[in-house]
């Protein structure tokens, strides 16, 4: 039996207007991709402010780990918070600079050396995810690593751009050597927190 030409047309119509929005949704997800930042917020809120944000429609993760506490007549089951004052937030970049719009966000956690906020690779979440959900000892986490011998880059304050090497590490304040051939080394000491190791 012939179809009606109308027919045609109108079922072609329908097709290519489903095809254009399957195309547009696709398009929309890669031209505004998430991102997670580390918001800093106040002691003992990371939970609470993660309702808040959940409340709002903002994704986000407060890192925990369940460990069974004892004491004399009782045992508990509780989520200790791993990373004390920081919840992660996933929003489109547009949307980052408005998170601190909220008082309860004291403010979004910046690499050294930047200003902007750091952007934290989805991989790592997820490998701290796994990590959390998996491990049977406590997971802590520490301040990044340096060694004696390493060449590092000073990235902020008056002596940015400055590099140097550890000859000395303490708690808290590497110190940092600038060789003087014939003299020997000029030494500083310098933030952890304002350093970076060269490659």
């Amino acid at each position: 039996m012939p179809v009606n030409g109308s027919k045609m047309a109108q079922t072609r119509m329908l097709h290519d207007e489903h095809h254009l929005s399957t195309v547009n949704v696709t398009d929309d997800r890669e031209a505004y991709p998430k991102h997670w930042v580390a918001a800093l917020v106040q002691v003992h809120s990371e939970k609470s402010v993660s309702k808040k944000l959940q409340s709002l429609g903002i994704e986000n993760w407060v890192p925990t780990q369940s460990e069974i506490h004892q004491w004399s007549d009782r045992k508990k089951k509780i989520e200790r918070v791993v990373i004390p004052m920081v919840v992660f937030i996933r929003v489109e970049n547009s949307a980052i600079k408005e998170l601190t719009y909220h008082s309860f966000i004291h403010k979004l956690l910046t690499a050294p050396g930047q200003r902007t906020p750091a952007i934290i690779p989805d991989a790592q979440i997820e490998n701290l995810r796994f990590m959390l959900g998996q491990a049977e000892a406590q997971v802590e986490i520490k301040d990044r690593i340096f060694r004696t011998g390493d060449h590092v880059c000073i990235v902020r304050g008056p002596l940015k751009g400055l590099e140097g090497e550890l000859c000395k590490v303490e708690s808290g304040k590497p110190m940092v050597a600038v060789q003087v051939d014939c003299l020997g080394y000029a030494c500083i000491s310098i933030d952890k927190a304002d350093l970076v190791v060269k490659q």
